[in-house]
């Protein structure tokens, strides 16, 4: 009999790109198809995904667990590699992808992903759960051959209070848990060593936001992720309160809120203006701008370093930020906050009230879910290795009897019918960096970028003919540089000397790149990089 097979490709170790492949007998599926932002200065490439060389098996489904981008942001590549999976997807989700397919021109059909979905062996009952995001769905994989179901639930919270959804079907967690004897959890780590036992409502979030609002003196800028529609719909409630007109600016806020009051899960109450149409520009409105992790193209970085063409901040403006920083961010945002204070506005954080609510599980909402679904086995997923290492240790404390299992992206967990595991240790396999127009870079192209950013850089030409006529045809360029005539009309004739040497051109070339290299590091105290042409 065959074993159940589960391999994390992406999501495991860190936080993002996250894709996790099923694979039992003959059939196989992927759940989720995210991207990994860069955390370092990557030079400006795009985002990574993870290397699919090695999934050598036909892959029968696509499931998306929600619409975010580290879930969804690389279907297109996904789609492209298993041209013959069948995509399913939540309702807010499928738009999203279908939205995303469109801008490429990629056709491929999305299926709603409905209450249970039967591959093969496979029944897939489908869970609803609370998340920062609308439609996200938790995923319980059952197969009854073995006796084994499998519970994965990437992103949640247990928000019991929404005014928007209802909560986390905690029930039929517990009866889909009473249907095997082998039962295996695969849960959110993101909050594990959040200092909230329970995460934050949104619901709780609205008394701080209105006073906020209705005490500024005049303009609200309020910042955060274009995905979180019950934020943004907890916003527009408060602007139809205070009679207050809203502009939606940037576009992915335009574009999140289009597709949600399509699907009939956001009402803008009338109250949305274009910028273009607003009169009096200086008047008490709200906007609601895109890019609240002060991204250098989003819409907040602009109308803070006053390049933008609307709007220009002024000491009665408020600025809110309902998100906090992604892991990594912090030091950026503080700087925005410095910005944007500097110009005499107020700016309000969830330092300063209760503005912001976490889409991810703390450890009580984590307990909710090991209550009602009594896991023989907890494989903790979605953070990064600390947060898995903690994860474990909360589960062993509180279900000692629970086999705890800490994995990395790509090892191999199987499961046999007998109850029996195996984890099958993989050696790292590096994401896949994609940069501009949907191309890959490969790494030591990142590495050129990082020494040409860091070094700077000098190139030199040199004509062939020059041995005939004069050190005049040789040209250096510098970029990156402190640069001295006198130094590029010595280092002319020090190329020029050494042009002249015996040897083939590439040792001419090489002798020539070894002595710019170090003739700046005697001037500058380092090397930086040498490209030498001749022609």
């Amino acid at each position: 009999m065959s074993n159940l097979n589960i391999s994390p490709l992406g999501g495991v170790g860190q936080i993002g790109s996250n894709a996790t492949l099923v694979s039992y007998k003959n059939t196989n599926l992927i759940i989720d198809s995210g991207i990994l932002f860069p955390y370092e200065d990557c030079f400006d490439i795009n985002y990574l995904i993870p290397d699919l060389k090695n999934v050598e098996v036909e892959i029968d489904a696509l499931i998306i667990t929600h619409g975010h981008e580290d879930h969804i942001g690389a279907i297109s590549h996904y789609i492209e590699r298993f041209p013959e999976a069948e995509v399913y997807a939540p309702t807010f989700a499928k738009e999203l992808i279908e939205d995303k397919l469109s801008y490429l021109n990629l056709s491929k059909k999305i299926n709603r992903l409905e209450s249970q979905l039967i591959l093969n062996e496979i029944e897939i009952d489908i869970v609803h759960v609370n998340h920062s995001i609308p439609n996200t769905k938790g995923i319980h994989l059952g197969i009854k051959e073995i006796d084994t179901g499998v519970l994965f639930i990437s992103d949640f919270k247990c928000d019991f209070n929404s005014e928007y959804e209802e909560p986390i079907e905690l029930e039929k967690i517990n009866l889909l848990s009473k249907k095997f004897s082998n039962r295996i959890a695969m849960l959110d780590s993101t909050n594990i060593t959040s200092s909230n036992d329970r995460t934050t409502s949104e619901s709780e979030l609205k008394k701080d936001l209105s006073t906020f609002i209705s005490d500024a003196k005049g303009r609200v800028f309020i910042t955060c992720f274009a995905s979180n529609i019950h934020r943004l719909q907890t916003i527009f409630n408060i602007a139809q309160e205070l009679k207050l007109k809203v502009v939606p600016y940037g576009r992915s806020l335009l574009k999140y809120t289009q597709i949600a009051r399509e699907c009939e899960i956001f009402n803008d109450h009338g109250l949305v203006r274009e910028v273009e149409s607003v009169a009096d520009l200086k008047k008490k409105h709200i906007i609601l701008c895109s890019g609240s992790q002060g991204e250098f193209r989003g819409t907040v970085k602009r109308i803070t370093s006053t390049s933008d063409k609307y709007y220009k901040l002024n000491e009665t403006d408020t600025f809110i930020f309902s998100s906090k920083a992604i892991p990594g961010n912090e030091k950026k945002l503080s700087l925005l906050y410095n910005e944007i204070t500097d110009k005499g506005c107020e700016v309000i954080t969830h330092y300063n009230g209760m503005i912001h609510a976490s889409g991810h599980p703390g450890k009580a909402d984590l307990k909710d879910v090991y209550d009602h679904y009594k896991p023989t086995i907890a494989i903790p997923i979605h953070g990064e290795t600390y947060f898995l290492r903690k994860h474990c240790e909360f589960i062993k404390s509180i279900l000692p009897n629970t086999q705890a299992i800490e994995i990395k992206n790509h090892d191999c967990i199987s499961f046999t019918q007998d109850g029996k595991l195996k984890v099958n240790r993989s050696q790292e396999i590096p994401p896949i960096l994609i940069h501009g127009n949907r191309i890959v870079i490969e790494r030591e192209k990142i590495s050129e970028r990082r020494k040409m950013a860091t070094l700077g850089t000098v190139f030199v030409s040199i004509s062939n003919n020059s041995l005939k006529r004069s050190k005049h045809r040789v040209h250096v360029t510098t970029m990156g540089i402190p640069e001295d005539s006198d130094q590029i009309s010595q280092l002319q004739e020090i190329c020029f000397d050494y042009f002249n040497e015996n040897g083939t051109i590439d040792q001419r070339t090489e002798r020539i790149r070894v002595a710019v290299r170090r003739y700046f590091q005697n001037i500058l105290g380092y090397r930086p990089l040498a490209i030498v042409h001749i022609c």
